[in-house]
C-alpha cells in the first residue's frame, strides 16, 4: 500500500465516523483511540474511575463533534484528540475541587473528596510521548501473526536488553541466527508504526 493510499484510509475512517449512524466506523473509532485516550487521562494524575468516567466524556465530545469536524490536513488528528481530552481532564479537576470547596465552606470533612490540586501535566508533551509507546504496542500486536511466538519471543527480550550471546544458549539458537530473526522484526514492527501513524496520527 502506498503512503498516498494510508493516507486516503486514515481520511476514510474519519469521514465515515461523521455519519453517526454509521455504527462499524464509530466502533473501528473506539477501537484505535479509547485505550490511548485512557492512558492520557491516567498520566494527567486521574485515578482508574475517575480517568474511565473522563473516557466516556471524551468519546461523547467525539460523538457530537465529529460531524461536524472540519479535518485540517496540517494538523494530525491525535493533537486535537488530546486537546479535547486535555480540556475534559481540566473540567473534571474544576467540578471536584468546586465541591471540595463547596464542603469545606460549609465545614465539613472534606477527605473524602480526591480533588487533585497539583498543576494540570501539559497534555500535548504527554499525548506525543504516549502515542509512540502506543502505536509500537500496537504494530507489534498487529505483525504478531507474520512470526514465530519463538521470534516474538526473542526480539522482545532482545528489546529488554538482551544480547543475542546470551539468548543463543537459552534458546539453542545461533546467536547470528537471533540478529537475523531482530533485523526482520525490526524491519516490520518499523513498516507498521508508519502505517499506523500515517492511519490514525
Amino acid at each position: 500500500m502506498t503512503n498516498k493510499e494510508q493516507y486516503h484510509t486514515r481520511e476514510t475512517l474519519l469521514e465515515r465516523i461523521r455519519n453517526q449512524h454509521d455504527e462499524k466506523s464509530w466502533e473501528e473509532f473506539v477501537f484505535y483511540y479509547r485505550h490511548y485516550i485512557y492512558i492520557i487521562c491516567r498520566r494527567m494524575n486521574l485515578g482508574h474511575h475517575d480517568a474511565e468516567e473522563v473516557v466516556q466524556k471524551v468519546l461523547l465530545k467525539m460523538w457530537n463533534k465529529l460531524p461536524g469536524f472540519d479535518y485540517d490536513k496540517t494538523r494530525r488528528f491525535r493533537s486535537w484528540l488530546a486537546q479535547v481530552t486535555g480540556n475534559c481532564v481540566r473540567d473534571f479537576f474544576r467540578y471536584n475541587k468546586r465541591q471540595v470547596d463547596k464542603v469545606e465552606k460549609a465545614g465539613a470533612d472534606a477527605s473524602s473528596f480526591h480533588a487533585d490540586r497539583t498543576a494540570v501535566p501539559d497534555v500535548e508533551k504527554i499525548a506525543e510521548k504516549e502515542w509512540e509507546t502506543y502505536i509500537a504496542n500496537m504494530a507489534l500486536n498487529n505483525i504478531r501473526d507474520k512470526f514465530s511466538e519463538k521470534t516474538i519471543s526473542l526480539f522482545l527480550e532482545l528489546s529488554g536488553g538482551e544480547t543475542a550471546q546470551s539468548l543463543s544458549g537459552k534458546f539453542d539458537i545461533p546467536a547470528n541466527t537471533i540478529s537475523v530473526y531482530k533485523k526482520r522484526v525490526t524491519a516490520k514492527l518499523c513498516e507498521e508504526i508508519r502505517r499506523l501513524n500515517v492511519e490514525l496520527g
